[in-house]
């Protein structure tokens, strides 16, 4: 499933750069190592994570107006996608586990 909605992130998320070594290159915060396992913490709070997911649960798992014009491309036949954008689709739903060859 392939989903277009613009979810701004919070300004307090910023991105670091991961060195080979996989230490980070901004050294204010090093994230400690205890037992040598992969460890990761998230910087947003619970009251962001609710305000997602309520604007998710407001999104239609089906727009149906998209439906409805893609419908009636393919049915006059004025809808055309290109060889390469085809197998990029299927080489995507493969890698991501949404298409099953049997």
């Amino acid at each position: 499933m392939r989903i277009d909605a613009a979810v701004p992130l919070p300004e307090n998320v910023q991105a670091q750069k991961v060195t080979r070594s996989g230490s980070s290159s901004q050294q204010s915060n090093p994230a400690p190592v205890s037992s040598g396992l992969d460890q990761a913490q998230l910087s947003i709070d619970s009251g962001t994570v609710q305000r997602l997911k309520a604007n998710l649960a407001q999104l239609p798992d089906v727009r149906q107006e998209r439906v409805n014009a893609l419908r009636q491309a393919v049915g006059s036949g004025s809808y055309h996608i290109s060889d390469q954008q085809l197998s990029d689709a299927i080489g995507s739903d493969l890698l991501t586990g949404q298409l099953r060859l049997t």
